[in-house]
């Protein structure tokens, strides 16, 4: 009879930093007999360096890894009741009680036990989670296993130049399967040993399966903050994450700890309970596994080396060769590779062809799906498994196996496209793609397409473009991934994709300072006017983004180490940024772009994602409006200068945009005489209460820039003289009702309106002049007719230009021209 376990205890662990070591200890206690006492050491490959950490992090963190190593021990007995001595909120109790449920399902299943019998980890009611920040390094941690898919990771960030380091976690032998792929990848490596307690080699009430890459993650964890690692990388695919059987109505995965889900929940645990700056992702998770051999088939280099047999880490090993031949593993490897190998280079790797091994047909049913069940291994789907089959007939149509099965191994198309689940950071997106979908192919288009060329140039690549019809974005289908343009709405994007916003930030943020202007209006101002005293104190200094420069053209040619980056932020570039400036600047907010955004939270959402992602030493440059961003905000907020001196910009709104810029060149500490003179030689954009001149007596301004209400109003109350104005364009549903109550208040008297907006702008004509046209020559005509001398004629049409004419700076040049073309001929 079985001894009944009462409560499983994690008593206590030991940090010994100056010994390179941590211990950890556990109890079962029982009804009937005396506990049973378990230890771990983990043995960590250096002295850690816990320089800035915060002792509550490290505190936390070896609590957490004390939770998960203790699942190895509390199998054995399974008791009934779980002692924690440690305080947990109702999400880091949700997370523990999932992990060790989902985690122990295949136990649960080999065993015979109701996972109902798992003891639920305690909360406490009013515990909240807490998090710590972290010095930042932006260097990679890769886990390696020995196998092909961790391997590929390490080569594709090899290929693309970025900085890493691998980690190996092992028990008590060495293992010289991994040395050898240590060697070849040729970078440095961090092997942390686990010492499990004695007790684990032998027959105990409960033996089983553990989710071992569970354990895996949080000493990688570990790693990554004591060596200083942003980044924790894993291989692990999309394949993992379908399970084998349905028991007691709970899908049970041998994968578990390897999908997606578990990803998406430990990347939540250590965001809110430990530290957001270390993130932990698969590289991988887009593809299936077949994807991944036949990446791994062009690293020659490792065949003789790699396994992803489990008999190389058994306890009991005593196998002689890196394949036995005989487990499931074996057969999945071999069935993959052959769709990719001939037979010398595949036989030479297992030693044997296992499709002439006439007792493993039933293992290659079940690995197939035409068996009893998926083993329970690190195996994929049945769809890939018989897309490899049939490729395969190609080298190994005669032999036994293959003539067998291949009637019924049918290829599935699927299992070659990208998957959208994902945490991959933007940086590593385009890893691993062979083909990209550039959709939009104006002039950020192009220039993404010169990018790729240059650093991805085995990426083929197709464009999607509106000028190609209106089922331009069908064409996603077949290709791996995105890059699109900020007018193109998210949602219609059906495959993984990025932006070239995005790019730039993951190539630039850390190496160079940048600076992100957005608002509704004055973001152009502003952003030229910073650049202007940045170029006037010297500085190495580029103007990109929105305003007309795409970024990425600045990443294909050399740059000098101290370049600073001015860009104007679009609320379409926001949308789905994933980064924030060094110094973010709104300089206002009103409702715009609705037909984009939906609505204006969504709106508003894209506009704070310009300071979202910001961390301490960096600044958020602001006005009272957008004070309440403020709350729970991690970097510095400057509000505008009252400091604006003397310029040639006319209006309030002009004041706040030069306090704006001004707070940005005292950030950079710039003196504040080369701020002065250059705020007084900046002169103002085109189409930007631009004075086009003064004809016939009449002072003509062109405020072409002017799309919404909010931003005519403010022309209206800079100029004040205004007795002609020019109204309309595109209609985006827009409220209209204060631009009207102000074009009364100031009294002007001719309005030229132009559709469709324009039947929607004035309610009450009463004693006014109006004209109703589609052409600016007869609006023109009707200002030079109706306007008293001395007074100003404004066009600010408070809609988007795009009923007439093709974009504002259109209709400002066909205004100038008409009122200079007037004065000319009349």
């Amino acid at each position: 009879m079985h001894p009944k376990a009462t409560t499983f205890l994690f008593t206590s662990y030991v940090f010994e930093p100056d010994k390179k070591r941590i211990l950890f200890n556990y109890k079962t206690e029982f009804f009937d007999r005396e506990p049973v006492l378990f230890s771990e050491t983990v043995l960590l490959p250096s002295t850690p360096n816990l320089e800035g950490i915060s002792d509550k992090l490290v505190k936390k963190l070896l609590e957490s890894l004390h939770i998960m190593l203790g699942i190895s021990y509390y199998k054995f007995y399974c008791a009934t009741k779980l002692h924690l001595p440690y305080t947990l909120s109702k999400k880091e109790a949700h997370f523990w009680n999932t992990v060790y449920k989902k985690g122990l399902g295949e136990f649960f299943y080999q065993n015979n036990l109701d996972p109902k019998i798992l003891p639920k980890f305690p909360r406490q009611k009013n515990n909240k989670a807490h998090f710590w920040s972290l010095p930042k390094s932006e260097t990679c941690l890769v886990g390696i296993g020995g196998g092909k898919d961790s391997i590929v990771v390490a080569e594709l960030l090899k290929e693309y130049g970025y900085n890493f380091s691998t980690f190996f976690v092992q028990t008590d032998k060495k293992s010289p399967l991994v040395e050898n792929i240590f060697k070849i990848i040729g970078v440095k490596n961090l092997k942390i040993q686990r010492r499990l307690d004695w007790q684990t080699r032998q027959e105990h009430q409960y033996n089983g399966h553990i989710p071992i890459s569970a354990i895996y993650a949080f000493l990688g964890l570990a790693a990554a903050i004591f060596y200083r690692h942003t980044y924790v990388v894993v291989g692990n695919e999309y394949s993992s994450n379908f399970g084998n059987t349905t028991y007691k109505g709970m899908k049970i995965n041998h994968q578990w700890s390897k999908s997606f889900e578990f990803e998406t929940l430990f990347r939540e645990y250590v965001k809110n309970s430990i530290s957001p700056d270390v993130l932990y992702f698969s590289l991988l998770r887009s593809f299936y596994e077949i994807r991944i051999v036949k990446i791994f088939s062009n690293y020659k280099k490792y065949f003789p080396y790699f396994s992803s047999c489990n008999g190389n880490f058994k306890f009991s090993r005593n196998q002689k060769t890196l394949w036995c031949g005989q487990c499931p593993k074996c057969v999945f490897v071999f069935t993959l590779l052959s769709a990719y190998l001939g037979k010398k280079d595949l036989l030479k790797i297992f030693g044997k062809n296992l499709y002439q091994d006439k007792n493993l047909l039933p293992m290659f049913k079940n690995i197939l799906g035409f068996g009893k069940m998926k083993p329970f291994d690190c195996v994929g789907t049945f769809a890939e498994a018989q897309t490899a089959l049939h490729l395969a007939k190609k080298h190994f149509g005669g032999d036994f196996i293959v003539r067998q099965i291949e009637k019924r191994a049918a290829p599935h198309k699927e299992v070659f496209l990208t998957n959208k689940e994902s945490c991959v950071p933007e940086q590593y997106k385009l890893l691993g793609m062979e083909r990209a979908l550039i959709a939009g192919y104006g002039k950020e288009g192009k220039v993404t397409l010169e990018y790729l060329k240059k650093y991805c140039p085995d990426i083929q690549t197709k464009i999607a473009d509106a000028t190609q019809g209106e089922h331009y974005l069908d064409k996603q289908t077949d290709l791996d991934i995105a890059i699109k343009t900020p007018g193109i709405k998210k949602e219609l994007i059906k495959i993984p994709y990025t932006t070239a916003t995005n790019i730039f930030f993951s190539r630039m943020l850390g190496r160079h300072k940048i600076i992100g202007v957005t608002g509704s209006k004055g973001k152009s101002t502003t952003a030229s006017l910073i650049y202007h005293i940045l170029t006037a104190a010297k500085k190495n200094v580029m103007l990109l983004g929105n305003i007309g420069t795409p970024m990425l053209g600045a990443l294909i040619e050399p740059l000098k180490k101290d370049t600073i980056f001015v860009l104007e932020l679009s609320s379409y570039q926001l949308d789905d940024i994933a980064f924030s400036p060094d110094i973010a600047v709104v300089t206002n907010l009103f409702p715009e772009h609705m037909d984009f955004h939906g609505d204006l939270k969504h709106y508003y959402q894209a506009k704070k994602n310009i300071i979202n992602f910001q961390c301490p030493g960096q600044y958020f440059v602001h006005n009272e409006k957008t004070a309440k961003w403020l709350k729970e905000y991690q970097g510095t907020p400057v509000v505008f200068s009252k400091n604006i001196f003397e310029s040639n910009l006319i209006g309030k709104h002009n004041e706040s945009n030069i306090g704006a810029a001004v707070s940005v060149a005292n950030i950079l500490h710039v003196p504040e005489e080369t701020i002065k003179k250059a705020v007084l030689s900046f002169k103002g954009l085109p189409h930007r209460l631009e004075l086009v001149g003064t004809f016939k007596g009449i002072t003509f301004y062109d405020d072409a820039i002017s799309t919404t209400p909010e931003s005519t109003i403010m022309a209206i109350q800079a100029l004040k003289n205004v007795d002609t104005i020019l109204l309309g364009g595109q209609d985006r549903g827009y409220d209209f009702l204060a631009l009207e109550k102000v074009v009364k208040r100031y009294k002007i008297k001719n309005i030229v309106l132009f559709p469709d907006s324009g039947n929607k702008i004035i309610k009450d004509k009463k004693g006014l002049n109006i004209l109703h046209t589609e052409s600016m020559k007869e609006a023109v005509a009707f200002a030079f007719a109706r306007a008293k001398k001395g007074s100003v004629c404004l066009l600010s049409c408070a809609s988007p230009s795009y009923s007439l004419w093709k974009n504002f700076e259109e209709k400002g040049n066909q205004f100038t021209h008409m009122a200079r073309k007037y004065e000319t001929t009349h």
